[in-house]
């Protein structure tokens, strides 16, 4: 069995991050205003340790010296500028290169134009981007979604500004903004997708065709790792989603002898390794020989 690892695995750079902030403050009176990362066993862990989690500023209890840990995904200017009002302190982990998003869409919409997102709907990241705007913004999933909103909203005069989520599908983002560019005018587009999450992207996609079988490790809320799956699933029909080794259903390496591991950017080291071992252990198991690679 030859079990494939490829080189960008585990905490993208933002992630990384904010996870460190987190376990940083333990101890003190702070509260993640949402999941700081979309990975259950992360969440857990923090929570366990005493780190408090809460969806509303308003869940949080009266105190002193309270900090409020803003996630990775970011939040709407009207929520920073609430934990302002409250007196809490902010410990502002929003992801760089979605913060650079967060930049682009305040000016955009300052000079009229209105926003269109091209990305989850109701995801965090998403939600936060279009609180930054004061224009009109319309979130498109894909082609589909473009071709039935587009030709039904009126858009402002001045000109449209075309950002991505930074974990969407780099596919997807084009295929919209091709569309978009031939049927409106005063155009201004940014290609926001993440570079770690283009390149997880294109490593997944010419990977999963080397291998018998691809398992996607992640948890079931995060964007990138649904894009992972998605990707992996039209190349390789053996392509299972796991949040962890604890799903992990060995009967899908029955007559394998190639699997890639792939992992989203919230997915910690800790879990990559458990599946390892699962699959280790079959291994032995069936007396078969087990080698790990780094493609």
């Amino acid at each position: 069995m030859k079990c494939y690892i490829p080189i960008h695995s585990g905490f993208c750079f933002g992630v990384d991050l904010a996870v460190k902030a987190a376990y940083k403050n333990l101890d003190t009176s702070t509260y993640m205003y949402g999941d700081i990362v979309h990975n259950p066993s992360v969440i857990a862990d923090l929570r366990s340790k005493g780190l408090g989690l809460v969806d509303s500023l308003d869940d949080i209890p009266n105190g002193k010296d309270i900090n409020v840990l803003i996630r990775a995904h970011g939040v709407s200017e009207s929520i920073i500028t609430e934990v302002k009002n409250r007196g809490y302190g902010i410990i502002d982990k929003t992801c760089p290169r979605v913060k650079k998003v967060h930049e682009i869409v305040a000016d955009a919409s300052c000079r009229g134009l209105d926003i269109i997102i091209i990305g989850t709907p109701n995801h965090p990241e998403v939600l936060g981007i279009a609180g930054w705007a004061k224009t009109q913004t319309v979130v498109l999933r894909d082609l589909s979604d473009a071709q039935k909103i587009i030709p039904n909203t009126s858009f402002s005069e001045k000109g449209i500004c075309i950002i991505a989520q930074t974990t969407h599908n780099k596919e997807r983002f084009e295929q919209v903004y091709k569309y978009c560019s031939s049927v409106l005018p005063h155009i201004e587009h940014y290609d926001t997708i993440c570079d770690a999450t283009a390149i997880r992207q294109e490593e997944i996609r010419r990977l999963s065709l080397t291998v018998n079988c691809v398992i996607v490790i992640g948890g079931k809320t995060s964007s990138n790792v649904t894009r992972l799956y998605e990707i992996a699933s039209e190349y390789n029909n053996n392509t299972h989603h796991i949040e962890s080794a604890n799903e992990f259903d060995v009967s899908a390496l029955k007559g394998v002898d190639s699997v890639l591991l792939a992992s989203g950017a919230s997915t910690p080291e800790s879990s990559i390794a458990e599946v390892v071992k699962c699959i280790e252990n079959y291994c032995l198991k069936n007396k078969l020989s087990f080698e790990l690679l780094k493609p």
